[in-house]
């Protein structure tokens, strides 16, 4: 009677397991542009980045880095990095934005 518990555990966790990853890409939104190449476009999430800059936007955000700047915008939000800076954002509605 052990063995068959501990081997239905075991299968049920091996089964959860494998289901995950299919969840979590079912409901991807990211992007992600590195030296103004997109490496990642999923879902609603949109980026953009110059040559010398990182941009990473997740949950429905917008991400802009110009000029060396890095971009991070989550949770329906938007950030604007320009000149030298790194911003992030991460409240619901909220527009950031830096320079130098």
């Amino acid at each position: 009677m052990r063995r068959i518990m501990v081997l239905l555990a075991a299968t049920a966790m091996m089964a959860a397991m494998l289901a995950m990853p299919g969840v979590a890409l079912a409901e991807a939104d990211v992007c992600v542009s590195i030296k103004g190449k997109t490496k990642v476009d999923e879902g609603a999430s949109s980026c953009f980045s110059s040559p010398d800059s990182r941009a990473v936007a997740v949950n429905s955000s917008d991400a802009l880095a110009l000029n060396n700047a890095t971009a991070v915008a989550v949770n329906d939000s938007f950030a604007l990095g320009v000149i030298d800076c790194t911003i992030v954002t991460t409240q619901p509605g909220e527009f950031d934005a830096c320079a130098f």
